[in-house]
């Protein structure tokens, strides 16, 4: 599995991010193109104080797109740019989309280049202030299909068979003392997040759930893990139980939360 901080994932959503702040840029200058001679028929002050309100958006979302970029790109995260991951969560990101369709780009790919960027920016934050109450959220396809074991209620009700990666992450849970659940649909997820109340999420889901989930939380910051679907969709999938466990080393939790 490919590490989520590959640069070559990143290209693609930093690519598109530029093609819809000049996109947006150009809309807003079409508006007060169209609009500006009304209003300075009416109102040489509103002509001027429209203008005005159409130079602060523009020039903002010019150098937000700015920053943002230099942080992907350098790593170094201000809080300004840990602010602006949520304007490009909520409303940039349904534009890059649209966008990408008119290249013909798969979704999915632009889908996970933006999870990409996100962890990036996620874990620079993270790493300074620390986590006290992690989540981590699997999806309930992870288990096997035919197994009795019920275990969206406690993990570590797993007989750790080995069949699925449910018993690597029972293990990992009692070694870190992670609190590790397993939600059934995105309803249960959100009631989970709302219940817990963690400082970081890391989740794992198909890329259209990821990206869903990612935006309903924020401002909670997540670390999107996809999944491995050897047998498509929503049926016995797979996740990089040794990746959870690198992404807990990045973050330090070993040294706060490991058992003794």
């Amino acid at each position: 599995m490919n590490n989520f901080l590959s640069p070559e994932k990143k290209r693609i959503f930093i690519f598109f991010l530029f093609c819809t702040s000049l996109v947006v840029i150009s809309f807003i200058a079409f508006i007060w193109y169209i609009s500006y001679k009304g209003l300075g028929e009416i109102s040489s002050f509103l002509g001027l104080a429209f203008t005005l309100i159409v130079a602060i958006v523009g020039i903002f979302l010019f150098l937000s797109t700015i920053i943002l970029v230099f942080t992907m790109i350098s790593g170094k995260q201000s809080k300004l740019s840990i602010k602006l991951r949520g304007l490009v969560t909520k409303l940039l990101f349904p534009i890059v989309l649209k966008i990408a369709k008119l290249f013909k780009i798969d979704k999915d790919k632009v889908i996970r280049s933006f999870i990409a960027v996100n962890n990036e920016l996620v874990l620079e934050s993270v790493r300074e202030k620390g986590v006290n109450n992690l989540l981590i959220l699997l999806p309930h396809c992870i288990q096997l299909e035919n197994c009795e074991l019920k275990i969206s209620h406690n993990i570590l009700n797993c007989k750790k068979c080995g069949r699925c990666d449910i018993g690597d992450l029972a293990k990992l849970s009692e070694m870190y003392n992670l609190n590790i659940k397993v939600a059934t649909g995105g309803t249960i997820a959100r009631r989970i997040v709302k219940d817990t109340r963690p400082d970081l999420i890391i989740a794992v889901a198909c890329e259209r759930d990821m990206l869903s989930g990612i935006q309903d939380t924020y401002p909670l910051p997540v670390i999107g893990l996809i999944n491995e679907r050897p047998y498509g969709p929503c049926i016995n999938t797979r996740v990089s139980v040794a990746f959870i466990e690198k992404t807990l080393e990045m973050i330090n939790y070993r040294r706060q939360h490991e058992r003794t």
